[in-house]
């Protein structure tokens, strides 16, 4: 017997709680981005620690999987829990799919008949996420979804937090005081302006413009105008949103 580590423990735990609900097949990415997979402390994939269904077997060494999948087309848009039974998709609140992507859950499913998908956003803008599913007929996923989903999302981000820690370590949370100034040529670096187009907005001169911006990536440990912005953007100092 291995020695037992963090991530084996919380692998265990979320294939105790998938075989309770009804959904025994687990699949985890904890870096959606990433064609690489995850390791735990002995060097092993992660998602080896979980069986899925059959024609889905060692879908982490298929590095272009995520550029091709429905259920990771949603992941990157969502923020929280959905349900999948049979191609249709639902959550805790309506949710809008295009017709092409309906078409493409409908039509590869790697045999799963329902399932119940957790989203998980890290810093550095890390998106993972943990799939319970089952490849039999005769549950009611939505049920299931209603009673469970608020656990299932605690413990999925413990364990796609861990699986983060083991890759890049735990990072240190220290203190960032941003003033009003660097702030706002934050926000409008990250609608695309220049230096000179900040200046203009703001009323202030083109070096002072660049004062700022470099003040603020000195804060946030970032070298050039696009990497310190993105972290301000991953920190919640700017949005994106209109």
């Amino acid at each position: 017997m291995g020695r037992k580590t963090e991530l084996g423990g919380l692998a265990l735990q979320l294939r105790e709680e998938g075989r309770k609900i009804g959904l025994p097949l687990v699949a985890t990415c904890a870096d959606i981005s990433s064609a690489r997979p995850t390791l735990d402390e002995d060097g092993k994939p992660v998602a080896s620690h979980f069986d899925f269904t059959e024609p889905a077997q060692g879908y982490w060494k298929k590095g272009d999987l995520a550029l091709r999948n429905a259920i990771v087309a949603m992941v990157r848009h969502l923020g929280e829990p959905f349900h999948f039974e049979d191609g249709v998709i639902g959550g805790w609140r309506p949710i809008r799919i295009s017709d092409k992507l309906g078409r493409l859950a409908r039509s590869v499913n790697y045999a799963v008949r329902s399932a119940i998908v957790v989203p998980v956003r890290l810093p550095r803008s890390t998106i993972g996420a943990v799939v319970w599913a089952t490849d039999r007929e005769g549950l009611d996923v939505r049920e299931v979804f209603e009673e469970h989903a608020l656990v299932l999302h605690g413990m999925a981000t413990r364990f796609i937090s861990a699986c983060d820690g083991v890759a890049h370590g735990v990072p240190e949370v220290g203190l960032c005081t941003m003033t009003r100034r660097e702030v706002q040529c934050l926000k409008l670096v990250a609608a695309g302006k220049t230096d000179g187009e900040i200046a203009t907005i703001l009323g202030l001169a083109a070096p002072t413009v660049r004062f700022h911006m470099k003040k603020a990536s000195a804060k946030l440990g970032e070298s050039g105008r696009l990497r310190t912005a993105q972290r301000a953007i991953e920190l919640g100092y700017v949005s994106t949103r209109l």
